[in-house]
């Protein structure tokens, strides 16, 4: 009987401990997910304000908790989120205050989460596209000029992809198709200075290597004439220079 009792009280204890949370107000949700907020206590903050979006969407203050739980997301670094909920506000409620903000922050948590340059650019690309609706948006916002920086940063980032799969091609000694690819850097990334010039001091390699020594020279002086990568320069200065004393 005893073991019977304690059975009984183990399993009401139980369903005590599962007994769903009270729902309080929207208003209540609000005013602790901000005083997370204003405490770094982002995920504390995240779960407030989720719970106000999930269970009062007539709220007069869920467009701007949906707002919340981006910032939320977005301040405790967990950029997939972030990107996400930003996306909802520009979806849901495209006329609200929220909506510039939200629209520069996606591009901002894809490019929060660039890879090195050898690795998948998914996210690059992301970054990429969001900027520039960003900016085709919202023309006269102040944040365009980091959205421009942004935008060149990913083309950087998309050019060094590009150069390494060509250089690795180059390393292997399978010259054709390293030319195509660093073809591909010039024709796509002529604004990621270092990546060009550095492409046609290696398309001249090449030309070198394929024994058109005319073509190698036009390519090393274009890099001369246009590139301020001191480094760079004094490489096709060695190469020009040992051209020299080869045809004497």
């Amino acid at each position: 009987m005893k073991y019977l009792i304690l059975l009984v009280a183990v399993g009401l204890a139980a369903c005590a401990s599962t007994t769903p949370e009270k729902l309080q107000g929207a208003d209540y949700y609000y005013k602790e997910g901000q005083k997370a907020m204003d405490k770094k206590r982002c995920i504390q903050a995240s779960e407030h304000f989720q719970r106000l979006v999930s269970n009062f969407p007539g709220s007069q203050r869920v467009a701007e908790a949906q707002f919340m739980l981006a910032e939320a997301y977005f301040c405790s670094e967990d950029w997939v989120n972030a990107a996400f909920e930003y996306q909802r506000i520009v979806d849901i409620y495209p006329s609200s205050e929220w909506v510039t903000e939200s629209q520069f922050k996606i591009g901002e948590s894809y490019y929060r989460q660039l890879r090195r340059p050898e690795l998948d650019q998914k996210e690059t690309f992301e970054a990429l596209n969001a900027f520039r609706y960003f900016i085709e948006d919202h023309p006269g916002s102040p944040r365009v000029e980091d959205a421009r920086q942004r935008i060149a940063d990913c083309r950087d980032r998309l050019a060094q992809k590009q150069y390494l799969s060509a250089r690795l091609y180059h390393r292997q000694g399978h010259l054709d198709a390293a030319k195509i690819t660093y073809e591909e850097v010039l024709r796509d990334y002529p604004d990621a200075s270092k990546w060009y010039y550095t492409t046609l001091f290696r398309m001249g390699e090449i030309a070198q290597a394929q024994g058109d020594v005319d073509l190698a020279v036009r390519y090393w002086k274009e890099v001369l004439q246009d590139s301020d990568d001191q480094h760079l320069n004094e490489d096709v200065l060695k190469y020009l220079s040992s051209l020299s004393e080869t045809t004497g």
